[in-house]
């Protein structure tokens, strides 16, 4: 039998070596947002909620996320008072904060911008993540909290993602009875806002 000879030439099998990579990280991300999926569910029973400062949370998610933003030249930026409390989880608002930024990186475009802004209220307590980025019509903002569900166009086909972070973020979201909500334009970016009620969760 005639041996294939790869010889030093490795060009040939950088388009493999990309793709095997690209299939890597997407499965990595599916079995990291199992877990938390997993964690969350199972966790259900043993919850108790404590006060967290939510702005401190966004702050170890931004530092996160960081490099990321730097290989996309995304900028982060942080609107909101430093210090913001909460009776929650610290974990599941990690979840949250992670997904949300992580997203708004991820399907940036080169040079954009994320904001992450809290507000609070004497209700309510408001967090929102803005991005520039390539944005969805409205057919795909309709699915995009299904679990599996992944945005592919030409212009997501090359990011890695599980399609269960958004289902993640919701389903954490409904133990606090807040309100998600989801805002986008093709081109122009998206806003996802969650609206926590403070009385629910003091």
């Amino acid at each position: 039998m005639k041996e294939r000879q790869a010889g030093n030439d490795l060009s040939a099998y950088e388009e493999v070596i990309d793709r095997s990579l690209f299939r890597i990280q997407n499965m990595r991300n599916l079995i990291f947002d199992l877990l938390d999926l997993t964690r969350i569910e199972t966790g259900q029973k043993e919850r108790k909620l404590l006060p967290v400062n939510l702005a401190k949370i966004a702050a170890l998610s931004i530092d996160t996320f960081t490099p990321l933003a730097i290989q996309k030249s995304v900028k982060i930026i942080y609107e909101g008072p430093q210090e913001v409390f909460m009776d929650a989880m610290e974990e599941e608002m990690e979840i949250i904060f992670n997904n949300l930024l992580s997203n708004a990186i991820k399907y940036n475009k080169n040079e954009g911008e994320v904001r992450f802004i809290i507000e609070a209220e004497p209700k309510y307590i408001i967090v929102k993540v803005k991005d520039s980025g390539i944005g969805m019509n409205e057919e795909e903002v309709k699915r995009v909290f299904e679990e599996f569900v992944r945005i592919k166009n030409a212009k997501t086909q090359n990011i890695a993602g599980s399609g269960l972070g958004l289902s993640i973020v919701k389903k954490i979201c409904e133990y606090y009875q807040a309100e998600i909500t989801i805002s986008s334009k093709e081109n122009q970016g998206t806003t996802i806002s969650i609206k926590f009620n403070k009385s629910k969760n003091e």
